[in-house]
This record gives structure tokens, sequence and C-alpha cells, in this order.
């Protein structure tokens, strides 16, 4: 065990964040401080019942303009989670990219203005599993956040080993929160 590399631990080196080692029943975790925002890998175990499956999930606290709320997955996907309250399917345009996956808004206008962002889309396209929200919930499945407190959420099953694709996603949350800065949507 002692031989066995712990992603979080290296990736905060490869990405000059923060390693911070998980107590009880959280896990390691990489704190990557971006601008004014703290973007957080780590796993976490979902509880159903009995049966339990881990997942890596990364997390940015966010403080939002408006209640601009969104979710993108692969289509086809599991739901896991309970969708957005009053949300619709949106088409962007790109018919390779809505096939591909399910988005949903409570405002058409500027989820299509996000996505109209190409670099965006690319690294959307790269990941095999794809669940990306705009969430009220602290970490996903853990209790509401306070009101006008939300977190900018992606999960996908299991534990990510790759750094790669770890570097991609970290990517793929800047430019996202470059961009709904940029629209005045974040602070």
């Amino acid at each position: 065990m002692k031989n066995q590399i712990n992603i979080w631990q290296e990736f905060a080196k490869e990405t000059d964040g923060t390693f911070k080692e998980g107590y009880s029943w959280r896990s390691d975790s990489t704190e990557i401080e971006y601008k004014k925002w703290k973007i957080t890998f780590d796993n976490f175990t979902v509880w159903s019942g009995k049966y339990s499956s881990e997942t890596t999930r990364i997390i940015v606290p966010l403080t939002l303009s408006n209640n601009f709320r969104f979710e993108i997955y692969r289509e086809g996907f599991i739901r896991k989670i309970e969708k957005i309250f009053g949300a619709q399917d949106v088409e962007i345009g790109y018919p390779e990219f809505d096939k591909a996956f399910t988005i949903k808004s409570n405002n058409e206008f500027k989820i299509k203005t996000l996505l109209q962002n190409k670099e965006i889309r690319t690294l959307l396209e790269s990941q095999e599993e794809v669940n990306l929200m705009i969430s009220d919930q602290k970490g996903i499945w853990e209790e509401k956040l306070p009101e006008s407190e939300y977190e900018l959420s992606y999960f996908i099953d299991g534990k990510i080993h790759d750094f790669e694709t770890l570097k991609s996603l970290l990517q793929l949350f800047k430019l996202i929160l470059d961009h709904l800065h940029q629209m005045n949507l974040i602070s």
C-alpha cells in the first residue's frame, strides 16, 4: 500500500494544487486555486441502501448573479440524481454534440451562449462520461446549500487514474468559469 501512487497527491504536484489528506469517510483530494475560485477534485462513495458506488467528482463553489442552472450529460447514461426542477431539453445547433449529449437548463439562451465555445464542446466530447451541472446540493449528493450558494459540479463513475483526463477536466472547468464570468453569470 505504501508504494501505491496517491493520484490526488501527484495531481496536486502536477498542477501546483494543494493536496488535502482525507479523514473518516472523506477521500484525499486536490484543491486548485484558479483566479478567485477553488476547484476541488476528490472521490466520493454514493450509498444506496446496502450498495455503494465509487465516483470521482470535481466541485467549485459559485456565487451566481442570477439563478442560471444547467445539466449536461451523455445521452443514454442512467441518471443517478434528479433532474433540475423545471428544466427543458435544449439543442444548441451542433448536430453531433446535440446527438451525444442531453442538455437541460432553465435558460436556453445562456446555455447556448456557453456552449458556443468550441473548446468547451471539444473538451466535453473528449470525455467518455459526462455529468456536469450547476447544483444547489453540496458535493452533488450531500445537503442542500444555503440560499444563493451553488456549485459547478462534475462526476463520473469510478476513480480516474489518468493524469491527462484529469488535466483535460481541469481545463474544461477553467474555460467554463471564465466564460460564465464573461457572461456576468458568476462573480
